[in-house]
């Protein structure tokens, strides 16, 4: 009997030792295996392998939609997809995902959530760049007044009174230096709480407290300039303003005090403008005016 024991011992041992470790196989193997599909990046290769493999596009969906994706939605990437056969619902899929994955919430308000990064920004405009998640300051520009015409004006008004004259405000260059490629632009706005304001209109301080008190101009290219007709005037009148036709609309938002959203409701097409503290619209011939310039180009 003791010779039995003494022989059974080493081999149970043996066995329990090895169902210990096969227990901790299994238990590594699963682990790592969870851990993979937790990592598991769905791409445009893993959408073919599975068309490939013939399953069912509401099983490929449901793969994108509960996935980590990163997919080449360029043309070709399209056309590839299209010719290898996967459905219509399926490339949608990947669109919905990639523009869910890559749509921006509200920039500000994230950025407010996250000890936001426009309170850390200076006075000044802004442009949000949603591609970037970077906010690209307008630099400031100097429009000056200067009367159109000459002698030749001069004499065609000495024959008719009804003849206008127009007084223009130009900016130097053909272009703003900042390019945006953007037809649908969101602009943040930064007033100082202490009221120094934006506009600075001849090295004064202002009370601008809002968008509200802007204009968005759009600018006339002419030959070696930028510029927009600020003032109308004949023999008996004089009318100064910037025309509604040069004006572009714009609606705003406000987040805090001090800071505030602007954007179109339809965008704004190629060109360029600047944005203008409107009191200084209404001023005499030759006084500069302080404006934040931009261009829309085309992408």
């Amino acid at each position: 009997m003791k010779l039995l024991f003494t022989h059974l011992v080493p081999k149970l041992a043996v066995k329990l030792l090895f169902y210990s470790l096969l227990v901790a196989f299994v238990f590594i193997a699963a682990g790592t295996n969870s851990y993979g599909q937790a990592n598991e990046i769905v791409t445009n290769e893993t959408v073919l392998k599975l068309q490939k493999a013939g399953l069912n596009k509401d099983i490929i969906k449901s793969k994108i939609e509960s996935s980590q994706c990163n997919f080449n939605l360029s043309v070709d990437a399209l056309l590839a997809l299209k010719k290898a056969g996967v459905a219509d619902d399926v490339v949608t899929a990947m669109l919905g995902k990639t523009k869910s994955a890559q749509q921006p919430a509200d920039p500000v308000a994230v950025n407010n959530s996250n000890n936001s990064a426009e309170l850390a920004l200076e006075s000044g405009i802004y442009y949000y760049n949603a591609s970037t998640s970077e906010y690209v300051e307008l630099d400031p520009a100097v429009l000056t007044n200067s009367k159109s015409g000459g002698m030749g004006e001069a004499l065609k008004r000495s024959v008719s009174t009804l003849f206008n004259s127009k007084s223009k405000a130009a900016l130097s260059g053909k272009e703003a230096n900042l390019r945006i490629k953007d037809s649908n632009p969101l602009f943040v706005f930064v007033f100082d709480t202490d009221k120094k304001g934006l506009n600075d209109n001849n090295h004064t301080e202002s009370n601008v407290e809002s968008p509200n008190e802007f204009f968005l101009v759009r600018l006339q290219i002419g030959k070696n300039d930028r510029e927009v007709v600020v003032g109308k005037s004949n023999s008996v009148s004089a009318d100064f303003g910037i025309d509604e036709a040069s004006k572009v609309l714009f609606k705003y938002k406000k987040i805090k005090r001090g800071i505030y959203e602007v954007s179109f409701s339809n965008g704004i097409p190629i060109g360029e403008y600047c944005f203008m503290y409107g009191a200084s619209t209404a001023s005499a011939q030759g006084i500069t005016h302080k404006v934040f310039d931009f261009g829309i180009a085309a992408n």
